[in-house]
């Protein structure tokens, strides 16, 4: 199990959360916690998701980023996906939610390592 890194950087009403390992149960929470202080930050009216090196995640980090989504448009702001990994793709794809979390046209799918 690789372990989740999450690096949160705010500037200027604009946040941007870099994920790194496995979203899981064991780690959603931790998940959360990042992007809820992102969310409650009351000068953030945008949030930018690196998910292109996620290198597993499961229904569990796809209920927190449905909840992130929600709350930012709750208070008006916007969520976007700018790069997501194939094990995020695959998952959102599954899911039927590709379409519905925003993903900028010129987001970034992470290319799969050779074997």
């Amino acid at each position: 199990m690789e372990p989740l890194s999450v690096t949160v950087t705010t500037r200027s009403g604009h946040a941007v959360v870099r994920l790194r390992g496995e979203i899981d149960i064991a780690t959603a929470d931790a998940f959360r916690s990042a992007l809820d202080s992102a969310v409650e930050h009351p000068a953030v009216s945008s949030l930018d998701l690196d998910l292109g090196r996620v290198s597993f995640i499961d229904c569990s980090g796809l209920r927190v980023l449905v909840g992130v989504r929600r709350a930012m448009e709750d208070k008006g702001g916007t969520v976007r996906l700018i790069r997501r990994s194939p094990a995020v793709e695959r998952l959102l794809t599954a899911a039927g939610l590709d379409e519905r979390l925003h993903v900028p046209a010129s987001h970034v799918k992470v290319p799969v390592p050779a074997a």
